[in-house]
């Protein structure tokens, strides 16, 4: 098991605030307050990237609980990277001595455990995770000593566990413990508005972190950011500041560096119409363009549109195009 398994604490500052003032933000934070409240177990459902984990440790900073630990256990590691000793502990005796290691859920008693993906945890281990909700009670391998254990469980997945429950991937017993309240965090192509502020507050962050002043952001980017759909959610758009911030040069931000499936297409403008009728616009327009910024010479304006000689002249005669 590794370290920072052996810790187990999200890494978040407990300042990094909840962003955005959109209606979906708003009811987003009103919705936490609410859960921070209570003890009941909490089911966050959300697609991917939209900060499920991030959610349940504002639940966790907010609720009487945020002296104690919040301890991590990924459902799919269960069994793989995550075994039964890390979880339950071990008690053994050497050299006349009772040895004693603590478990996870040790850790995590009075605090939270957060279970990420609860979908995907095998039906052995549900089994014992059922039981565990119900007793409230564990026993270290190796001790015959019950030790009385007190957590909230705050459990997340991408989809509806109820869709887990009915193909049987998930019990019905074990759904119902868990899923006692739900929060759905909307994915972030249903809260634009708060693109603008997500993008300038990653912005800060990282310029703060590589020790940059923070450069302006071009009105092209701003439209490219709006229009893309952010299938990979806040983590994407995260993750696109900061590579936009790593490649631009130094004190700028330049567009050329966002990924191509977010850029803008300099042919939204563009209307579906007949098409021969958009080409021979467009075509007229670049000639155009390029024979005004070489002074009408057709030699450098051939070159400059990629064309032999002979066929600039005979767009130019097609489109009636005068290089005066």
């Amino acid at each position: 098991m590794t370290e920072k398994m052996k810790e187990n604490r999200v890494e978040i500052a407990q300042d990094e605030p909840i962003i955005g003032n959109s209606p979906e933000a708003k009811h987003l934070k009103r919705v936490v307050k609410k859960l921070a409240e209570t003890d009941s177990n909490v089911s966050i459902i959300g697609e991917t990237g939209t900060g499920k984990k991030f959610i349940a440790h504002q639940i966790y900073l907010q609720s009487p609980r945020r002296n104690q630990t919040f301890v991590e256990i990924n459902c799919s590691a269960l069994g793989d990277t995550i075994h039964r000793k890390d979880l339950y502990g071990e008690a053994s005796e050497r050299d006349q001595a009772v040895m004693r290691k603590i478990g996870l859920l040790e850790k995590a008693n009075k605090g939270v455990l957060f279970l990420d993906y609860i979908g995907d945890m095998n039906l052995e281990y549900q089994q014992e995770f059922l039981q565990l909700l119900r007793d409230k009670t564990f026993r270290r391998i190796g001790s015959s000593k019950n030790i009385e254990v007190d957590v909230r469980i705050i459990s997340t997945s991408d989809h509806e566990l109820k869709i887990d429950m009915e193909n049987g991937k998930l019990r019905k017993d074990l759904y119902f413990l868990l899923n006692t309240l739900t929060l759905y965090i909307p994915p972030l192509k249903e809260r634009k508005q708060d693109i603008p502020e997500l993008f300038s507050y990653f912005l800060k962050k990282y310029c703060e972190q590589e020790g940059r002043e923070e450069p302006a952001v071009p009105a092209e980017i701003f439209e490219s950011i709006l229009g893309y759909d952010w299938k990979g959610n806040i983590q994407e758009l995260e993750n696109t500041v900061q590579n936009l911030l790593v490649m631009s040069p130094q004190d700028e931000l330049s567009p050329d560096f966002l990924p191509f499936r977010i850029k803008k297409n300099p042919l939204d403008f563009l209307e579906p119409k007949n098409l021969k009728k958009v080409i021979s616009d467009i075509e007229t327009y670049l000639i155009k363009k390029a024979l005004s910024k070489v002074n009408g010479n057709q030699v450098k304006a051939a070159k400059l549109l990629g064309l032999p000689e002979p066929t600039l002249r005979f767009k130019m005669k097609k489109h009636s195009i005068s290089n005066k």
